[in-house]
């Protein structure tokens, strides 16, 4: 269950850091500030985003093996 919700986390923490981190520079090259959007904001949002996914595609899971 925990291995299940890490990988979400990771995987989707790091999709969010990338997307805040490299977007505005794609996007608005003048704002020099951008990429902190990345840093303190999608990663962190993104990293809790896919453990909570991750927890509960495990729990559904496991619901759906046992019969429930």
């Amino acid at each position: 269950m925990f291995e299940t919700a890490t990988t979400w986390a990771g995987i989707v923490g790091a999709v969010g850091f990338c997307g805040g981190f490299f977007g505005p520079m794609v996007f608005a090259p003048q704002a020099n500030q951008g990429p902190l959007l990345g840093l303190f904001i999608t990663g962190p949002l993104g990293l809790v985003a896919g453990g909570a996914g991750g927890l509960i595609y495990t729990l559904w899971r496991r619901s759906r093996m046992n019969g429930g």
